[in-house]
Formats: structure tokens, C-alpha cells, sequence
């Protein structure tokens, strides 16, 4: 369907007006794929209130212009620009349309001197801080996917285009102000990627409403150092409350009415990203004309699949500075070819997981973990829709799903924009769900289980409950948690399985005011309860007072004590969390030099459990004491002693006081027989200090390394020849011990480091297979992928793979029944990527060779048939009268090499009937 069917166009005056008619207002949409209408698609991007740039591509033409106006009858002005030559048959046209008026419909059609579009139509922005009306945004994940058969990208934005325009009866320009897309958008950094992935499967909305792009992993493949993302995309002049990039085309933030939008780099993580996130929310935070912020970076802040497989610079740095704003409501992710929603544990931000519909990602295919952060996982392709009311200050979000990957491929996009989830975030509402209380009384000690049970949710601002929130601690500061559980009203997370594959709600019937600690839930001793609630709003109530039990009857209680890290800069604090105490009042901690034995007057900082040196009236068994002594630069251990005694109670935990020792590889990759050098800076200038080289999965201590140099002064580099190929570390440690005081830097020597085999170089049709693996990079996202035999990975599409959770070493089965007879190979592949870091295996599928039968013939009303078989081997008998539309007779176990049967035959119904035979 192209525009022209599209709207029903009525003259085109001063004003024009048109009449609109989708093909699908009239009564259900049609869903049936219909492709990017044929002709020049612009692509628009950047919009501001008073401009807009304008995109496409040609093969060589040489004249880039825009004519333009408030009618489409009447395009008065011409913007015009020089193309550029990127490659052959790679000319990019992009011009900007400046001297616009906010908020107003304008008319444009693009040309050369070979080629003219149809006349699209735009509305640019509202003015800078508005604060009326509706803003609406699609997002709409990971492109990805090339295939020219599968298109799914394709489908997935014609059916939301659909969808919208049903929504709100209205061309989708009209509806839609932005399309935030939150990376991948190509499979391969490539021209080729670019044109006919991104640009031509974006055709279906590109003219009409601006769309504006993170950089994702993918990206950054055949194309690391982004030259043709920052020649594309024009983002360059960008700023948000008068704060400008210092890498503008890589990450970067624009306002639009009184929106901000923050478009990070999970693929870029520097300080000089951070600080600019930090000068981002200060300045919106106190700009008067911004209300909102919402966050993108392409790897997302949590996920239930693929665990681990995040951005933890935005889970760790970026979203503690993003929640110093309250105007910071919503985090997009993408990376996970599936749907997430959750909110962040503390603060009132949502995120969300918008993977598009790029290569296949379902539940059981992964390593998973069910989070408390997260609410739904649903393992879709679907889009979003975010609408803002700019009037009552509310953010409505819906998620629409289309297609599911384990369904048969006919049956694929079967959910016809089903609404899958549904929140909402009101700024201005101070109100906050109101103080619980616990009420349990418990007059004596308690054997486990143990209900805690909470009062009733209540609320003035009319939201409703969604989570709660208890903790069970050791200490009475609630710093030694035991129990830290956030439940939401509904935890969707996993499938029903075959054949429906539905979302399942694991909270179906769950009172979550309730929560029972399980029998040897906690040990023996005393422990302090509390609970809060939080509400729609994702605004949490005060914590209830606590409650104080006496656990008894549980299992053994050993007293231990724990650090929160192994590493700690000079002037840090060092809080340590200890439990289990013997039940004396003289229980005390103290810090020693590594290498001394315990003694009087050998600790230079103790405290007995009440925090001083003097002994508490009452014995305290669980708790945290926090330690200010400025401890001396060097290696130290914390131990737990009873009764002024210097009878250690519990294993020594050892640390490391000083500054951590910053390394840098030469580079992250060396050729065979290379030197390696590693950098290092921030020493401690140990005589013993060392640097050792390991085998990426080994860890320091327990096997040896595969080289070490000693690194005594506070700079400099060690160079370490002779390394066999491999993936390696570096790790910097003290004293001759296997004490680590710095990040591990990895690298890798050689080239097809990793290895793939088979057992066979032929595979039957139909049958599994398996290919083995070893000396893997060991990274999440490794894969092992299949292409046909003379085909090009990251050019041409993949027949099938799968991941391995970042192992170094096992293997993987293949189950594709479907696949075709043919030659194949299969290699490793790593992060996500297509850098081929194995050897290649050849093998062959075998078609299934046909039955041989010994005897078919008809006699009387009976059809005797009889073949060469496989005994304990299974085959199904079936008929058909027009050699199509076979029918199931019967299915026959075989039980030698030859079987025999008889079917009986209607010669009246049927005259002509034929038979077959096949093997499962």
C-alpha cells in the first residue's frame, strides 16, 4: 500500500486538507504483510522546533534537494546540499530544512536528477518547554536482521504503524511525535546494512516522523571506530539545558517540549561520559522549562536472560547520578530480543528492555535468574507506546507484542498488537503509600517457618499497591541484611511451553503482604523485620518500625564476619558485618598486619561489638561495626575474637589498604610469537609485588600462572614474550601472594584461538547434532553459528546458532529439523559479533533417502503394501486423492527388516487413491 491508497486526498488549498482513510477503520486492521511502499522513502531525523534534516539514499546521483511548504500543493522553498560518495553505489543524501515553525504541519518531496519522491507530510516540534498538550513516542528495538525473506523488522514497524493509526484515527504523523530507537539498528556497521536494513525497513513510518538512534554492540562491528554512523546520523549540534556533548555522535541529549532525552553509549564507557551525564542533571534538574527525563543506553540497567549481559556502567554509575533528578522517570534498554519491564529498587524510575525483533531469544535457551528489579519479562517481539499528557503530567506506557519465535513460521505473527503490559508515572503527586506495621508479636524465641505478616496497603493519592518490600537484618541498622525481598502484584518470568509459550504470572495468587522464612531460612539468633510498601506510582512508603524475634531449633550458627570489598583506598571506612557472636559481652574484631599472630598490643584498631572499647552491658550476637581508623597502606586481615580472648571464632577475612593499580594492555590483541606488554600505574612499590599472566577462566592461586614479572616501582610496563596462542589476563598482585589490587586487563594472542569439532562430517537430516568447543573467549554473548558453505558471516544471514553462556570450553547441540540437505560450516563467533575467533567445520546434511518398497499392489478391496524397514523404527501409512492433503491411516511399529500391511480401500469413495509411507 503506498500513501497515495492511503489517504483519500481532497484538494490541496491553502490549507491542505485531506480526508482520512486507512483501508483498516472501518473494521479490523489488516494485518497481512505488505512491505515498504515502493519509491524514494525519506528518512527524517534531528528535529528541532525551527528545523529538521532530511535523508536518503541513490546509488551515484549527483543533486540533493528538498521542496518544501505549508501545503502540499505549494512547496515554495527548496533546501538543497551535496550528496556524499561513501562508497560504490553508496551515495547519501541529507540536507536540513531550517526557518520552520514549531508545531506546524509541513509538505515536503525529495529529488535528484534521476529519482523524485511522493509528497510525505511532517509536524515539527512544539516549542522548547511546553507544557500542554500530548507528546507521543514509538520505541521500537533492535533492527538487526537483514534477511530479505524473514523481513522482520519490516513487519514489526508496519504493524505498529497500523496499530497507532487505528489507536487514534489519524495519519501516524499526526499521532507520533518522536521514534526513540534503542540501538542495533544494523546487524554490521555497514553501508549495506545501513541502506537496506535500517533505512528501507524504517520506510513504512521514516518520511513522516522523526526517528532518533543509540549506538548499540552492533554498531560498532566492521565499523569500530563509527566512521559510517557519524556520517549518517547528524547529531553533532545537539544540546539539553545548554549542555553540550563532548562526543556528540556517540552519546548525546536534546529537549524536546519539556522532554529530555538522554541517549548514552553502553559501548563507549569513559569519565568523560559520566561527568557529562552529571552535567546533564544538574542542569535539567534545576531548568524550569524541563519536567521530564528519560535515559537510553543500548544495553539495558537488568535482565532475566542472558544474566549478567548488561550495561553496569548504567546499572552501577550512570543511574545513581540519573536519580538525583526526579524528573528522571524511564530508562530504555534494548541488547535482549525481547520485552522487560521493572523498576529500579530504590529510586522511582522505570526500565524497560525494547528488543525489537532481531535473532531469536526464548526462555530456556540462556542462563536466567528471576530478579526483583524486574517485573515482566515476556519473551515477544513487540514495540512501545509512550504518551505523555503534558497538562496532567503523567506518563502513560503500553506495550504491544506481534510475533513469538517459537511459533511455526506460518503462524509467527499471530498476536495482532496484543497489549501485553500497561504502566503509568505521575510526577507531582507528593502523597506515598502510608507507614505498614508488622503484626507479629513474638513473646518468645521462634522456630522456623515464620509468617511475617504486614498491614493492609493504604493510600491517599488513589494509586494502587504493586510491591513490598521486607528485610530481615542481623543488626538493628539493617546493615547486615539476611532477607531483602522486593515482590511485585504480578512477576511474569518464564513460558507455559509448547504449543502457547504464555507468559507466566509466578505471582498468580500470591498475598505478597506475606512472607514466610522457610525452615533453615536463618540461622539461630536474633533478628530485626521490617516492610514497606510501594505503589503504581513507583513511590515507596516509610519503612514500618521494626520487629525484634528470636530464631531457635535452626540450623548450626557459626559466627563469621564479612567486608564489602578485598580492596580499600587509604581514608576509606570499613564497615564490617559480623554475626553469630559467642554471647559474650567482650566478643570484639580487630584488624592486623598479614603475617602476624594475633597478640595484645599488636592491632592498631579494635573494637569490642558495641562499637567502642568499652564492653556492652548485654551481649550483642549479629550487627556491623564501622571501622574509621585510617589504616597504613599495606596488606591487613580482619578476625573475629570471643571474650577478650585471642580465640578466633570465625575465618579471617583478608584486605588489601591502598589505592587500586591501574593496568592497560599494549593491546587487546596480539599476533603469535608477539611480545606482550602491560602497563601499570599506582603501585605500591612492594619489592614482591607482581604481575601474572592467565588463561582467561583460571583463576590466581590453585594452578600456576602461565608467566609472572615482579613490579617494584610505582610505573612502568613488563613485557612478557614467548605466549602461546590463547585468551589471557593480567592481574597485579602484592607480596607474592595472590592478593588482587587491580582490574583484570584481558587480551589475546593469536588469531583463531578457539577450536569447533564434530564427531561426523555428515549429518542426517533431521537428526541433532552436536559441535564441541575449547579455549573459548569466555564472554556471555559467544555463539557458535552456521552458514552454507561459501557464505560470507555478517554479509550474508545465518542458517541457525546458539550460545554458551560464556563457557571456555563444552559444547552445544544443534536441533533443526528443518534443516535443508546441503554443505554447511560451522565456527565461534564472539560477543555477539561477527569476529570469527575459531576454526571453520565442514559438514554436510544428508537428505533422508527415500523407502524402498518391495510390494504395493491392490487386491480386492485392500491395498498391500510392504517395505524395507528399520526394526523398533516407526512409520505412518497415509493417503491423499489428489497426491496433496495427505491423511494420516495409521502408524505402524516395525519389528524387523521387512513390514507388511494392509489398508482397506473404498473404491466407490474413492476412485483414485493414493498411498505413501514415511519414517519419523
Amino acid at each position: 500500500m503506498n500513501r497515495s491508497q492511503f489517504l483519500r486526498l481532497i484538494g490541496f488549498g491553502a490549507t491542505g486538507a485531506f480526508v482520512f482513510r486507512p483501508s483498516w477503520a472501518l473494521g479490523a486492521i489488516d494485518y497481512d504483510f505488505q512491505g515498504t511502499p515502493a519509491g524514494l522513502r525519506p528518512y527524517l531525523q534531528t528535529p528541532r522546533p525551527d528545523s529538521i534534516w532530511v535523508s536518503w539514499w541513490t546509488n551515484a546521483d549527483a543533486q540533493t534537494h528538498v521542496d518544501f511548504g505549508t501545503a502540499a500543493d505549494a512547496l515554495t522553498r527548496t533546501a538543497t546540499s551535496a550528496p556524499t560518495r561513501m562508497g560504490t553505489n553508496y551515495t547519501y543524501h541529507c540536507v536540513r530544512l531550517t526557518g520552520l515553525q514549531p508545531d506546524t504541519y509541513y509538505y515536503y518531496k525529495a529529488r535528484t536528477e534521476n529519482v523524485t519522491s511522493e509528497v510525505f507530510r511532517f509536524r515539527t516540534p512544539k516549542a522548547i518547554g511546553t507544557g500542554t498538550g500530548k507528546f507521543r513516542v514509538l520505541i521500537i528495538g533492535d533492527n538487526q536482521v537483514i534477511d530479505p525473506a524473514q523481513r522482520r523488522y519490516e513487519r514489526l514497524v508496519e504493524r505498529a504503524k497500523k496499530k497507532i493509526e487505528d489507536l487514534y484515527s489519524v495519519p501516524i504523523e499526526e499521532a507520533i511525535d518522536l521514534v526513540l530507537m534503542p540501538g542495533d539498528q544494523v546487524d554490521v556497521g555497514t553501508l549495506e546494512h545501513y541502506r537496506h536494513l535500517h533505512f528501507k525497513f524504517c520506510g513504512w513510518i521514516s518520511p513522516n516522523i522523526p526517528i532518533m538512534t543509540t549506538i548499540g554492540n552492533h554498531e560498532t562491528y566492521s565499523d569500530p571506530g563509527l566512521a559510517n554512523y557519524k556520517a549518517i546520523f547528524r547529531y553533532d549540534d545537539l544540546t539539553c539545558a545548554g549542555v553540550s556533548s563532548p562526543d556528540p555522535e556517540v552519546y548525546y541529549a536534546y529537549q524536546l517540549a519539556n522532554i529530555a532525552f538522554v541517549h548514552t553509549s553502553s559501548e563507549h564507557i569513559t569519565t568523560a561520559q559520566t561527568t557529562w551525564v552529571q552535567d546533564i542533571v544538574t542542569a535539567s534538574d534545576s531548568a524550569a522549562n524541563v519536567d521530564w527525563m528519560i535515559s537510553l543506553c543500548h544495553k539495558p540497567y537488568q535482565a532475566e536472560q542472558y544474566i549478567g549481559d548488561i550495561s553496569t556502567w548504567m546499572r552501577n554509575t550512570a543511574m545513581p547520578i540519573l536519580a538525583q533528578t526526579q524528573k528522571h522517570v524511564l530508562n530504555i534498554g534494548a541488547h535482549h530480543h525481547l520485552y522487560a519491564r521493572g523498576q529500579t529498587r530504590q529510586w522511582p524510575v522505570y526500565h524497560i528492555i525494547s528488543g525489537g525483533s532481531a535473532w531469536d531469544q526464548y526462555w530456556g535457551q540462556s542462563n536466567e535468574a528471576d530478579y526483583d528489579d524486574v517485573q515482566k519479562t515476556v519473551a515477544h517481539w513487540t514495540w512501545q507506546l509512550v504518551e505523555f499528557d503534558l497538562d496532567a503530567r503523567t506518563m502513560d506506557v503500553r506495550c504491544f507484542s506481534e510475533a513469538n519465535i517459537r511459533f511455526p513460521t506460518a503462524t509467527r505473527w499471530s498476536y495482532n498488537s496484543r497489549l501485553v503490559d500497561h504502566f503509568t508515572r505521575k510526577r507531582g503527586i507528593t502523597a506515598t503509600p502510608a507507614k505498614p506495621s508488622l503484626t507479629n508479636t513474638f513473646a518468645a524465641p521462634v522456630t522456623l517457618p515464620v509468617e511475617l505478616a504486614s498491614t493492609a496497603y493504604q493510600t491517599t493519592s488513589g494509586e494502587a499497591m504493586n510491591s513490598t518490600w521486607f528485610q530481615v537484618a542481623a543488626d538493628a541498622g539493617f546493615s547486615n541484611l539476611k532477607i531483602d525481598r522486593i515482590r511485585d502484584v504480578e512477576n511474569f518470568y518464564g513460558d507455559s511451553g509448547s504449543p502457547l509459550y504464555e507468559p507466566v504470572d509466578t505471582h498468580a495468587g500470591l498475598d505478597i503482604l506475606r512472607y514466610t522464612i522457610p525452615a533453615s531460612g536463618l540461622p539461630d539468633g536474633t533478628y530485626h523485620a521490617r516492610v514497606r510498601h510501594r505503589d503504581a506510582n513507583t513511590l515507596w512508603s516509610a519503612w514500618s518500625s521494626a520487629i525484634t524475634f528470636t530464631v531457635t531449633g535452626s540450623v548450626p550458627s557459626d559466627p563469621k564476619i564479612a567486608l564489602q570489598k578485598s580492596v580499600y583506598p587509604p581514608n576509606e571506612d570499613i564497615p564490617v558485618a559480623f554475626e553469630n557472636g559467642t554471647g559474650s559481652t567482650r566478643d570484639w574484631i580487630g584488624f592486623f598486619p598479614k603475617g602476624t599472630t594475633p597478640r595484645a598490643g599488636a592491632s592498631p584498631s579494635w573494637f569490642y561489638l558495641n562499637g567502642t572499647r568499652t564492653a556492652p552491658a548485654a551481649a550483642i550476637r549479629n550487627g556491623t561495626l564501622n571501622f574509621t581508623y585510617n589504616l597504613p597502606v599495606g596488606e591487613w586481615f580482619a578476625a573475629f575474637f570471643s571474650a577478650d580472648s585471642y580465640t578466633e571464632i570465625a575465618p579471617r577475612v583478608p584486605i588489601y589498604v591502598g589505592n587500586m593499580v591501574t593496568m592497560t594492555p599494549g593491546s587487546e590483541a596480539y599476533d603469535e610469537g608477539e611480545t606482550v606488554r602491560i602497563n601499570f600505574s599506582g603501585a605500591p612499590t612492594g619489592e614482591k609485588d607482581w604481575i601474572g599472566i592467565y588463561r582467561v577462566g583460571i583463576n590466581p592461586g590453585p594452578t600456576p600462572s602461565v608467566s609472572w614479572k615482579y613490579a617494584a616501582e610505582a610505573s612502568g610496563f613488563r613485557d612478557f614474550p614467548g605466549l602461546a596462542k590463547g585468551y589471557y589476563y593480567a592481574a597485579f598482585m602484592v607480596n607474592d601472594q595472590y592478593q588482587e589490587i587491580a582490574t583484570r586487563v584481558p587480551f589475546s594472542v593469536g588469531s583463531q584461538i578457539s577450536t569447533v569439532s564434530m564427531e561426523a562430517a555428515q549429518v542426517q537430516q533431521g537428526s541433532d547434532f552436536t559441535v564441541h568447543f575449547s579455549n573459548g573467549p569466555g564472554i556471555p554473548k559467544d555463539w557458535i553459528g552456521i552458514f552454507k558453505d561459501g557464505e560470507i558471516p555478517g554479509v550474508n544471514v545465518l542458517t541457525s546458532y546458539l550460545y554458551f553462556n560464556g563457557a571456555t570450553s563444552g559444547s552445544v547441540t544443534f536441533q533443526l529439523p528443518d534443516l535443508a540437505p546441503g554443505k554447511y560450516f560451522v565456527a565461534m563467533f564472539t560477543n555477539d559479533s561477527y569476529t570469527e575467533v575459531s576454526n571453520r567445520v565442514t559438514f554436510t546434511v544428508q537428505g533422508k533417502a527415500p523407502l524402498e518398497f518391495e510390494q504395493a499392489e491392490l487386491e480386492g478391496n485392500q491395498m498391500r503394501l510392504r517395505w524395507k524397514s528399520e526394526s523398533g523404527k516407526t512409520y505412518k501409512i497415509q493417503k491423499s486423492t489428489r497426491l496433496d492433503g495427505w491423511e494420516d491411516v495409521r502408524s505402524v511399529t516395525a519389528s524387523g527388516a521387512s513390514h507388511e500391511e494392509l489398508v482397506p480401500v473404498d473404491r466407490i469413495a474413492d476412485p483414485k487413491c493414493f498411498f505413501r509411507v514415511t519414517g519419523d
